[in-house]
């Protein structure tokens, strides 16, 4: 009975520190509470909120023309914390608090185990909770949920270290399991690798016995994965048909922290980034939410203390060497661990090295708490004390004077911000940190004096919430949207009720970063309107070949290409892409922004065509030209030769020609470097603009001319044709403009893609902001039928289906021929008439078509093929083809049939099992291991 009172006291103590940091963290994010916003600004909107507020289903219908929602990490599925909090009004900021709560809470646990000072403790949950990491990955609810259960995870060691406890392994294997199912795999891959070094270290002088312990360890590590396999197993499967199977080194050193950049551990807004410090902008090396490791001074001035008076010495060295050591990580290629890392087997699959901050944070936040206590237990003397002001004093003016040889006002100038002072009274993102600063030096001296006074002790908790709210208060303040904009627009309902009605889908070319407006993924499953992309890690690798598509779930241009089916093939009926821009020079000439991208003639070795054309889709008049260009590898042309001929031509078929010529209209780009100008032939024209280039180590200024040509009064201009007559050379054509003197306006043009232009494939729907709608006439529908079958390999398919060209010459037609990579002879032996394929119902998991045919045929369905799916006609199991490179198809008698597709994932059933049969073995060690 005399145990019952100690849980009794434990459990209190547990409630506590949960209602204390519960109140602290509600406190801190009170804006977005108070004032109706949601934590989060990017990731948040189009990314997780989605996901955390959408039905969770095994197979989703509304993204990437299918996709195995449970099986990505990122989903959190099965995380507890999401599940409940999804159910509960407000229940995202309540869920996004939920992350900073329970890693100050373990952090406070595994911190008094070690200390048994509630004020040491304390201090360490507040420094990990507050810290730059956590605070700047607000946008990434996976990346702060996995983050909060390394210390639960370290704490079950250490409890394990001391004595083998039933409870403990419990709590370890649920420790790993929830790591895990938060959702960020890079994340749960360094907290894994953090507990084994920790394991390996600390376990060699277990209080337990090393060999118990280690197989203890063993066991925690293996359960708690089994535990979690049903996550786990369909994320591999994932994870193996992903576009993240591999990772080049580039990739992988992506966003690690610039040596030049070190001093944002010490002045977080230096680069810009909060509003508070009048710099908006984050102008450093992108970016910001992924290079911010800021943990405060104070807390460093602490560890320095602890690390000095610690008893622990072991405990002390090996949170030194953490730390450091994912200091080291985090600088990618900076050091030569980066090329370590790269070689080792999973971490080579993780890019953003600046990740590692995470481990350096809760290093800082565990030595900060042995410094506290400590200070507590006055093992730190007053002349240690004075020590480490000074260094801390001498450090700050190092730092003050490194900023003299920082590229802070190089990155400024590079996004048009004015030079920067990097006086401290000049410059808040440098004052506040060092006023801070003397204020911490302040509440540590007060406090050493008297370290058992409740007042002083509650002035230096001030100090210190201070000091890291400094950055994180106002990062938080400028990282919140209004509920409205998770809001559908009116376009999302108007398409999403077109589209459903065809089972078709629709796709921003931009992606992610297309505006909201547009149904950007993965935000658009929110308002159930069916799209052909994703947003997220695990792209299926096939599919972004097919389409293609880049990380972010945009299309590269090649998608405008009027050969490629891969739009028709994934029934994309509606493609929303950016307008043409216009900007206006000092003449008051409308141009588009982007470049036309037309380049003629046979100069520079380049294939480049003779003759282009640029459809004028809205009929205009005009009495002039304007025309900005270049020359290239043209010095030999001679000064006033015709170089290109124009034709306008109007609506009747009325056309009249004008001529460019060397010297009067344009010239060689780099006329005036030293290399070429004492070689160029013909004079300079009239300079557009200049850019600088470097040439052979030489700095000179390269030119786009400008042009404006007469006309005699043309009105409903129809087309502008160019032809390349020069003797010699290329000619970059950037922009054209139709100037029409009578009104006073001017009319930019450009060269619409082939596939847009094409009045038989594309109809412009609307303009909606700054993005174009068109319907794509070529869609196919989500289900079809086809007379015949071509086996080819994988690479073939896919150049087939971009060329449009079978092996035999004969034209790729989807709705007639379709494409399988296995052994299969199908094609009619007499006439083929025509059947029909109807989408009778799907879910989640299931789909049914109903057929209808005078002849056997192959029905062709526009979703995704991924393991795990079967088909049956009329109940009987029939094969299931990979058809057209990424997508399903089954062979078909004549007559009316029903085909079924069903979706039984056996990773996760597998997964399943596993997870059970691990749940049982914990049951049982725990109770083998009770106390």
């Amino acid at each position: 009975m005399a145990a019952f009172p100690k849980l009794k006291g434990s459990l209190r103590h547990c409630l506590f520190t949960l209602l204390f940091y519960s109140l602290f963290f509600i406190l801190f994010f009170s804006r977005a509470l108070l004032f109706g916003f949601r934590l989060g600004l990017t990731d948040s909107i189009i990314f997780h909120q989605p996901y955390f507020y959408a039905k969770k289903v095994l197979w989703d219908t509304l993204l990437l023309s299918g996709f195995p929602m449970m099986a990505d990490p990122q989903v959190m599925a099965w995380y507890p914390p999401a599940l409940l909090f999804s159910q509960l009004p407000g229940g995202w900021n309540l869920f996004i608090i939920s992350a900073y709560v329970l890693a100050s809470s373990f952090t406070y646990g595994y911190v008094y185990t070690l200390t048994e000072s509630r004020v040491a403790s304390a201090t360490s949950g507040i420094v990990y909770g507050l810290s730059g990491f956590m605070v700047a990955q607000i946008d990434h609810a996976s990346i702060i949920h996995s983050t909060a259960w390394l210390p639960l995870i370290i704490w079950s060691l250490e409890m394990l270290r001391r004595k083998p406890s039933g409870v403990w392994f419990a709590i370890g294997c649920c420790a790993v399991a929830c790591n895990n199912l938060a959702g960020h795999s890079q994340i749960f891959v360094y907290s894994l690798m953090l507990a084994m070094l920790y394991a390996l270290v600390l376990g060699w002088t277990a209080p337990a016995g090393r060999t118990r312990f280690y197989l203890l360890y063993a066991l925690m590590l293996v359960l708690g994965l089994g535990l979690a396999a049903f996550q786990i197993l369909p994320t591999l499967e994932l994870a193996r048909l992903s576009s993240r199977s591999t990772l080049s080194y580039e990739a992988f050193i992506t966003f690690s922290l610039p040596p030049g950049q070190i001093l944002m551990m010490i002045f977080p807004a230096l680069y810009g980034g909060l509003s508070e410090y009048g710099l908006p902008l984050y102008f450093g090396k992108w970016n910001l939410i992924e290079l911010t490791g800021y943990t405060g001074l104070l807390p460093l001035m602490l560890a320095a203390a602890g690390l000095i008076a610690q008893r622990q010495r072991v405990l002390s060295i090996f949170w030194l060497c953490a730390g450091l050591l994912a200091f080291l990580l985090a600088l990618g290629d900076a050091t030569p661990l980066a090329q370590l890392t790269y070689r080792l087997p999973v971490l080579s699959l993780f890019r953003v090295q600046a990740r590692y901050f995470f481990l350096m944070a809760f290093a800082v936040s565990i030595l900060s708490g042995f410094g506290v206590r400590a200070v507590l237990e006055q093992k730190v003397s007053h002349r240690l004390i004075l020590k480490i002001i000074l260094v801390s004093v001498a450090a700050m003016v190092v730092c003050l004077i490194a900023l003299n040889f920082t590229h802070l006002n190089e990155y400024a100038a590079q996004q048009g911000l004015a030079p920067l002072s990097l006086l401290p009274w000049r410059n808040r993102a440098v004052g506040v940190p060092v006023v801070i600063f003397l204020i911490s030096l302040a509440a540590l001296v007060f406090w050493h004096r008297r370290p058992a006074s409740s007042l002083r002790i509650t002035l230096f908790v001030m100090a210190l919430v201070l000091e890291l709210s400094s950055f994180g208060w106002f990062y938080v303040r400028d990282n919140v949207t209004p509920v409205e904009v998770s809001m559908p627009p009116p376009q999302a309902i108007r398409y999403g009720d077109a589209l459903r009605a065809t089972n078709q889908r629709m796709i921003p070319v931009e992606g992610a970063g297309a505006p909201l407006y547009a149904m950007p993924p993965n935000i658009s499953r929110l308002w159930d309107v069916p799209s052909a992309t994703i947003y997220g890690p695990l792209i299926l690798s096939r599919v972004s070949q097919c389409l293609p598509m880049l990380p972010i779930g945009n299309l590269d241009a090649s998608w405008q290409k009027a050969g490629d089916q891969s739009l028709n093939l994934m029934a994309i009926r509606y493609v929303f892409t950016p307008r043409l821009k216009l900007w206006e020079d000092l003449y008051s000439v409308n141009w588009f922004k982007e470049d036309t991208g037309i380049s003629l003639g046979t100069g520079c070795n380049s294939p480049n065509p003779l003759t282009a054309k640029i459809d004028v889709p809205l009929p205009h008049g005009a009495t002039k030209i304007g025309i900005v260009s270049l020359l290239a590898c043209s010095t030999g042309v001679a000064d006033d030769a015709e170089v290109l001929r124009i034709s306008i031509r109007d609506a009747n078929g009325q056309a009249q020609t004008i001529s460019m010529r060397a010297g009067a209209d344009t010239s060689e780009w780099a006329h005036d470097c030293h290399d070429v100008l004492p070689q160029v032939k013909h004079r300079r024209a009239a300079i557009f603009k200049s850019f600088p280039v470097d040439r052979s180590g030489t700095p000179c200024e390269g030119h786009e001319y400008l042009t404006v040509l007469p006309l005699k009064e043309m009105d409903n201009i129809r087309s502008i044709e160019f032809q390349w007559v020069g003797s010699s050379g290329t000619i970059a054509i950037k922009r054209v403009s139709l100037i029409d003197e009578r009104s006073g306006q001017s009319f930019p043009v450009g060269a619409v893609p082939d596939s847009i232009s094409d009045i038989t494939r594309w109809r412009h729907v609307e303009d909606i902001g700054d993005e174009s709608v068109y319907e794509n006439l070529r869609a196919m529908p989500r289900a079809w039928l086809v007379p015949e079958v071509v086996s080819v390999k994988a690479d073939d398919a896919l150049r087939i289906i971009k060329s449009s060209r079978l092996p035999d010459g004969r034209a790729f037609d989807p709705a007639r021929v379709a494409l399988v990579e296995e052994p299969l002879a199908f094609k009619p032996s007499g006439e083929w008439l025509e059947g029909a394929a109807e989408v009778v119902s799907y879910s989640g998991s299931h789909i049914e078509v109903r057929t209808t045919s005078p002849s056997s045929s192959f029905l062709v369905l526009s979703d995704v093929y991924y393991p795990g799916w079967k088909a049956t006609i009329d109940g009987a199991a029939t094969h299931l083809y990979e058809t057209d490179f990424v997508l399903r198809g089954v062979e078909v008698p004549q007559d009316s049939h029903v085909v079924r597709f069903e979706f039984r994932p056996a990773s996760l059933y597998y997964g399943l099992l596993i997870s059970a049969l691990a749940l049982i073995s914990i049951g049982f060690i725990a109770f083998k291991l009770r106390a």
